[in-house]
């Protein structure tokens, strides 16, 4: 019997949550499906498929902002693509390519006459982001027309589910929740002392640091403020914000270092497997305004540091307040700097905060089950 096949497709080749959740999906179930990938660019994402036996087609008009003439080009590049390859499943990530892939599959389906088995995955509704209300009502209504074309939608959150079903974008018979999840036994941490060293080239007698892309919903100003206001006896400490992704809001980032002399914090654009750093960490913040269900806070759980994030998303699904780590409001600096203060003078509390997160990510977070589950809708 032939295997069935698979096209996965992401609107950019950059590093980040969506695209690590594709590498993972397509490099282990490349044994049972045939699988292909396709995104705008040649970036980080593309060189490590590369690395495998996974064909990557490119699609040279894919972009994040919105230009109907390039996105009508995408649109005729996919239609061929899927025409070319034939697959038996399109499973698309991705806001952007989620519009743009569900039409050129319906057309495809209306010509050929194919059974194809369309997927999306919702990596955080985008009308939950921080924007004016026409923005988040016109975001609503292309969520809901994108949601028409598909016949299963993963909410890799129950929070995202809830918005879905909240704000009617589509019926629940096409909703599932499956979580992202990590494989614990590939990942290997350099220790706390070569991991520092590596970062800042010494040890640091405290480092608060985050793994995160550069854009407004991060919302890693509010961490940069709450560290220059922060009193802490007799210690000095580091600052690292470790970016992923095309970090579009990198310019600001370092106008802000350079406007307040920020000397102990370190911005590094990207490293490559950042995840083997973690444990350079003394404590870990995510400071997010708007969030599905990040990589990094796994990650984090995983290297047993402790975590201090904001209640939005799908992040109280895997932080719960003052059991495996700190729950907060976002765009609150002065309770960033309390928080971690905190921690800083109740080492043995923040200790075991760490150890039942990293018990909580070998129960509910492994790779194995985010594979198990979505294979079942594939079969």
């Amino acid at each position: 019997m032939a295997k069935k096949s698979i096209l996965y497709i992401i609107t950019k080749s950059v590093w980040g949550g969506a695209a690590k959740y594709v590498y993972d999906l397509s490099t282990n179930l490349i044994d049972e499906f045939d699988v292909a990938v396709a995104a705008g660019g040649q970036g980080q994402f593309y060189k490590k498929i590369k690395q495998t036996n996974i064909p990557y087609y490119q699609i040279t008009n894919f972009q994040r902002t919105i230009n109907p003439l390039k996105d009508l080009f995408a649109f005729f590049e996919i239609l061929g693509l899927i025409f070319q390859l034939k697959p038996n499943i399109i499973h698309v990530n991705s806001s952007k390519a989620g519009g743009v892939v569900g039409a050129a599959g319906q057309i495809y389906r209306f010509f050929s006459h194919q059974k194809i088995n369309l997927i999306f995955t919702a990596h955080g509704w985008a009308f939950n982001e921080d924007r004016t209300s026409w923005q988040i009502n016109l975001i609503k209504f292309f969520s809901k027309i994108t949601a028409l074309f598909y016949d299963k939608i993963i909410c890799v959150s129950k929070y995202d589910y809830q918005m879905a079903l909240k704000h009617k974008i589509t019926p629940k018979r096409k909703l599932i929740t499956i979580h992202n999840g990590i494989d614990l036994k590939n990942i290997s941490f350099l220790s706390k002392k070569e991991a520092q060293k590596k970062l800042i080239g010494r040890e640091s007698p405290l480092l608060i640091g985050t793994i995160a892309e550069w854009t407004k919903n991060k919302g890693l100003i509010y961490l940069i403020k709450a560290t220059q206001t922060l009193k802490l006896k007799e210690k000095e400490f580091d600052v690292i914000l470790i970016g992923s992704g095309e970090n579009p809001d990198k310019e600001k980032m370092y106008d802000y270092d350079k406007k307040y002399n920020l000397d102990n914090v370190r911005l590094i654009e990207f490293i490559p497997n950042a995840v083997k750093y973690f444990k350079a960490f003394d404590i870990f913040v995510l400071p997010s305004l708007k969030e599905g269900l990040p990589y990094t806070i796994i990650e984090a759980m995983a290297a047993q540091i402790p975590i201090i994030t904001t209640n939005v998303g799908g992040i109280p699904e895997m932080i719960e307040n003052n059991i495996n780590g700190i729950l907060i409001k976002s765009k609150n600096p002065d309770l960033i700097g309390e928080k971690i203060t905190y921690l800083i003078n109740n080492p043995e509390k923040a200790q075991v905060m760490a150890q039942k997160a990293k018990q909580k990510v070998e129960q509910e977070f492994s790779l194995d089950k985010m594979i198990l589950k979505t294979k079942r809708i594939y079969t």
